[in-house]
């Protein structure tokens, strides 16, 4: 098992550059392509934005990832088979990461994939 101690800080989860590159993994793991063992600190918290080269990042650069989708909380419960209470306790007891939108929480699909687990 992978220790992440960003998970368990106060940071957030992660960083707008991160979430919307085409080479992210999620935000429970904090990989990528670029760095499959973990997301250096400068890059997570947003300090050095990762469109220039960075030390060990194997030529990979931030791209935007055109195809991103989002589901809302019912849309989430709905497609994992459980009530949308499980999702918001999810939610906020920070295992699942989301995003609010106006009124309504957005999950990105590929972090639906952390509750299966």
């Amino acid at each position: 098992m992978i220790e992440n101690s960003r998970i368990e800080s106060q940071k957030p989860a992660t960083t707008p550059i991160c979430y919307d590159c085409k080479y992210f993994r999620g935000a429970k793991v904090g990989t990528c392509q670029a760095f499959p063992d973990q997301i250096p600190e400068q890059i997570w918290s947003g300090e050095f934005r990762h469109n220039i080269p960075f030390p060990g990042d194997r030529g990979i650069r931030f791209r935007r990832n055109m195809t991103r989708a989002f589901l809302s909380i019912p849309e989430a419960a709905k497609l994992l088979k459980v009530n949308p209470k499980t999702i918001y306790r999810a939610v906020w007891s920070k295992k699942l990461p989301a995003y609010k939108v106006g009124k309504v929480w957005r999950i990105a699909d590929r972090d639906i994939e952390l509750l299966r687990l």
